[in-house]
């Protein structure tokens, strides 16, 4: 009979870098060893894209959708500030700006584009954020090769694939950045549904599909670079019900692709990160899977959705109905008024609207291949710690969002121990001004039985997924927001009552009113040329 061992048990991996990431020191960066920003493929014929869908045409809506995802969107007026947000002295700097937020403003994730005729030349395509335009990477019509890839096989006019280049991010946060990285992921699918759904796109986010076929689909080695997610997309005037084209992918692969610029980041290193990483790509891709590709189980069945969601804790207290939403709390409406305050917020009380509208915004259902996510975050729970919100007093509670209640989790003089945990200093400054925060928890191997080690990373793009879609509804009704990754800590889990038992605390958002002045300022990026599909001279 076969025995399982510790090192190869569900889950392992996952643990071994939860250790480690406890454990870890203080950072040591090599500036120099810092890669550039954004990737490019010289050689490769180029298609202009619209800045906006204007026009009305399917470009338009491809060009939108990509621009308020990871292109160049704001100039950014900025002063150096210390991590107390007190002035360097040094000279002010004029920054462009992405849509989303990224850990470091460092930006490690990459988009493939995958579309075909009529609206463009049947290719896989890099998206340029610099130059807002699809670089070819490799002909071919790959949408079918994509989807048939994919656990349920969805059918789709367009695929959208998530990338990350490790070493961008890793070689300021070493083995961290690869739990910042997922959740960046998940920043990014909540971006792409929220503009997707705008612009009349039907999109789904795919977490689950053979890691190895993707990247070698895109001509990644999956060591320096490698696929976290796949977006799909049904475009306007579509055919509809037409089953996906049987997956060609070998055929796609034999062909030359497009040479990606040079110096090559380096891969991501040996250690607890790259480990995981590999368990995660080796992993199962959970029990919808059948031998031949096709779905043996309902995505939102009882059974599986009872194991994955964490559920109302025992210790939790009385229940307060959570306040209804204020009217324009709608994610989409955020995009382009997102803001991440550098030096904290304004002392003001949060109206208890928009509190309500951030809570149902987080914690609604969404598309995508994790069992339950059609009726809410699948694989986390909500909880939040009121600081200074009109009409629910100061403590931590449990969100429940079928019921739309909120349950009491801790006292005022309890959450003030939050601010005493290992934090840097500017999430002190943070603390000091903000009206709430939302603590996405979760157990880090619950799903391990089903999904092995890639529930980790499935989980922690969840987790990111639901804080971008709170900081959207917030910044549509004036707030803005700020993702503090280090608030996710002990001393976070004690308040909140998570010690001693298996959910921990994954993320941290506080929100609040944003400073009327101060040391940022951003202005939406001018509309200077207008995009159309043209191809240009194959030049660096």
């Amino acid at each position: 009979m076969h025995t399982t061992t510790a090192t190869s048990a569900p889950g392992a991996a996952t643990r071994r870098y939860l250790a480690a990431m406890r454990n870890r020191g203080p950072l040591s960066i090599d500036w120099a060893a810092a890669p550039t920003r954004h990737k490019r493929y010289p050689g490769a014929e180029r298609a202009r894209l619209p800045w906006a869908a204007g026009d009305g045409s399917v470009l338009g809506l491809i060009g939108e959708l990509l621009r308020d995802l990871l292109g160049m969107t704001r100039l950014v007026w900025s002063h150096h500030l210390d991590d107390r947000g007190e002035p360097q002295g040094r000279p002010p700097l004029l920054l462009t700006g992405r849509p989303a937020p990224s850990g470091g403003g460092l930006y490690p994730i990459e988009a493939y584009v995958a579309a075909g005729e009529p609206h463009l030349p049947a290719a896989l395509y890099h998206y340029n954020p610099v130059h807002h335009e699809l670089e070819r990477v490799r002909g071919g019509d790959h949408v079918p090769a994509l989807t048939g890839l994919l656990v349920d096989g969805p059918v789709a006019d367009m695929a959208v694939v998530l990338s990350a280049v490790f070493w961008r991010s890793m070689f300021k946060y070493g083995d961290f950045g690869y739990r910042l990285i997922c959740q960046e992921t998940g920043v990014l699918v909540a971006q792409a549904l929220a503009v997707g759904g705008r612009l009349g796109l039907a999109g789904r986010a795919c977490l689950r599909f053979p890691d190895g076929e993707v990247d070698r689909l895109l001509g990644l080695d999956g060591a320096r670079e490698a696929a976290l997610a796949v977006l799909t997309f049904t475009l306007p005037h579509a055919r509809a019900g037409e089953p996906p084209a049987s997956s060609r992918a070998g055929e796609l692969m034999s062909q030359p692709a497009a040479g990606e610029s040079t110096p090559l980041p380096r891969a991501m290193p040996d250690g607890p990160a790259a480990a995981l990483h590999r368990a995660c790509t080796s992993a199962s891709l959970g029990p919808s899977t059948s031998p031949d590709g096709g779905s043996r189980d309902e995505a939102g069945s009882p059974e599986l959705t009872g194991a994955l969601r964490p559920r109302l804790p025992a210790w939790a207290g009385r229940a307060v109905p959570a306040p209804e939403p204020a009217a324009g709390a709608w994610p989409a409406a955020g995009v382009p008024r997102r803001t991440s305050p550098l030096a904290g917020y304004r002392p003001v009380p949060l109206m208890e609207g928009a509190l309500g509208g951030v809570l149902v915004a987080a914690g609604g259902g969404y598309p995508a291949d994790l069992p339950g996510a059609a009726t809410g975050p699948a694989a986390t729970a909500l909880c939040l710690l009121s600081l200074r919100v009109e009409g629910l007093p100061r403590g931590a509670y449990w969100y429940d969002p079928a019921r739309h209640t909120l349950h009491e989790l801790a006292g005022a003089g309890q959450v003030d121990a939050v601010a005493t945990g290992r934090l840097l200093a500017n999430t002190r400054v943070a603390l000091r001004g903000a009206a709430a925060a939302l603590v996405p928890v979760g157990d880090p191997v619950a799903g391990a039985h089903l999904f092995g080690d890639r529930w980790y990373r499935m989980q922690q793009m969840e987790a990111g997924l639901v804080a971008q879609r709170a900081a959207l509804a917030a910044a549509a009704l004036g707030l803005a927001t700020r993702i503090h990754s280090d608030g996710a800590n002990e001393t976070t889990d004690e308040v909140l009552g998570l010690v001693g038992t298996p959910l921990r605390s994954l993320s941290f958002l506080a929100m609040g009113t944003p400073p009327t002045g101060g040391p940022l300022v951003a202005r939406p990026m001018p509309v200077l040329v207008r995009g159309e599909v043209m191809p240009t001279p194959a030049t660096a």
